[in-house]
C-alpha cells in the first residue's frame, strides 16, 4: 500500500504555463481521498512558491514541502522544519567568480521567500524575481542564513566547467544540467542551468528524511519526475514514474513513462497504476 507520492513540480506537475491542470489535482485529490496516499511536492523551486500552491490545493495535499532540492523541508501546519540547510555568504561569494569568470548568463539566489538575481534578464515577462547589479554587495548586508540555493545558467559548454570548478569546493553539491522552460501565448524561455546547494542536499535525502519522520519504508512511495535534479530521488522509491518530456536519463531508471506535462501526465499515472483504470 502506497502512502506518499513526491512530486516534482517544473516539467512534471507544473505545464509549461507554469499552472497545474485540473485534471491533475482530480487525480491527486481522488488518490488522497480515496486511498489514502498523501501527495508532496519535491521541487528546486522556493519554499514561498509552493506554499502558495499548497494553499491554493490544499485538499491535494498534505502539510510537508519539499523545497529547494531538499535544503527545506518544511511541516506547513506546526510551522516545524524537518530540514533547514543554507549557504555561506564565502560560499556565494566562490560561485559568483565563477558566475562572471565562466561568462555565465545570470546567477540567482533563492532564500525562503525570494529570488535575487544578477545577470543577463531573459526572463524579464516573471515577476518573482528582485534584481540586483552585484550579489556579492547584497549579500554583505544580509545574514549568513540568507541562501538555500543558487542557481547558474548559461551555455553547457560553460556550465561544466563551473560544475568542475564546484567539485573542488569540497562543501557544495549540485544537480546535472536542466532546462527551464515557459511558454505563454507570444513568448517561449528556455533557459539551460545548474542548482547548487550545501553538501549532501538532493531530494534523494528530503525524502528519506521525510520516511523517517513518518516511520515510512521505500516500499510505500511513488516518485514522478522529469528532469536531472530527479534522478537521485529514483534510486530510493518502490515505483519510479518519468514524464515523457522527461530527460533520458531519467526515463531509462523508471518503471513507468507517462504522457508529457502538458497533456496530464502525473493524472494519467496515477489513473492507471493506482487505480487501474
Amino acid at each position: 500500500m502506497y502512502k506518499f507520492i513526491f512530486i516534482d513540480l517544473d516539467g512534471t506537475l507544473l505545464n509549461d504555463k507554469k499552472e497545474i491542470s485540473e485534471e491533475n489535482i482530480k487525480w491527486l485529490n481522488r488518490a488522497y481521498k480515496e486511498k489514502g496516499i498523501t501527495s508532496i511536492i519535491t521541487t528546486g523551486r522556493l519554499l514561498g512558491y509552493v506554499e502558495k500552491l499548497y494553499s491554493r490545493y490544499n485538499c491535494s495535499f498534505g502539510d510537508i514541502i519539499i523545497a529547494s532540492n531538499g535544503a527545506i523541508i518544511k511541516n506547513i501546519k506546526t510551522k516545524e522544519y524537518i530540514n533547514k540547510e543554507v549557504l555561506t555568504n564565502e560560499e556565494m561569494k566562490y560561485l559568483r567568480s565563477i558566475y562572471l569568470e565562466e561568462n555565465l548568463e545570470y546567477i540567482m539566489i533563492y532564500t525562503e521567500k525570494e529570488i535575487f538575481r544578477e545577470g543577463e534578464d531573459k526572463t524579464s515577462l516573471e515577476t518573482d524575481k528582485i534584481y540586483v547589479e552585484n550579489i556579492e554587495e547584497f549579500l554583505n548586508s544580509y545574514p549568513e542564513t540568507l541562501s538555500t540555493i543558487c542557481i547558474l545558467s548559461g551555455q553547457e559548454k560553460e556550465l561544466n566547467k563551473a560544475i568542475k570548478r564546484i567539485e573542488l569546493y569540497k562543501n557544495l553539491d549540485y544537480s546535472p544540467i536542466s532546462e527551464y522552460i515557459q511558454k505563454g501565448k507570444d513568448f517561449e524561455i528556455r533557459a539551460k542551468y545548474i542548482d547548487v546547494m550545501k553538501k549532501g542536499v538532493n531530494k534523494k535525502n528530503a525524502i528519506k528524511k521525510v520516511m523517517d519522520t513518518f516511520g515510512v519504508n521505500h516500499d510505500e512511495i511513488i516518485v514522478i519526475g522529469d528532469g536531472g535534479n530527479d534522478l537521485q530521488m529514483f534510486e530510493y522509491a518502490k515505483l519510479k514514474i518519468a514524464m515523457e518530456n522527461g530527460s533520458d536519463a531519467l526515463k531509462q531508471k523508471a518503471d513507468y513513462i507517462t504522457d508529457t506535462n502538458n497533456n496530464d501526465g502525473v493524472a494519467k499515472a496515477i489513473k492507471k497504476l493506482i487505480f487501474n483504470e
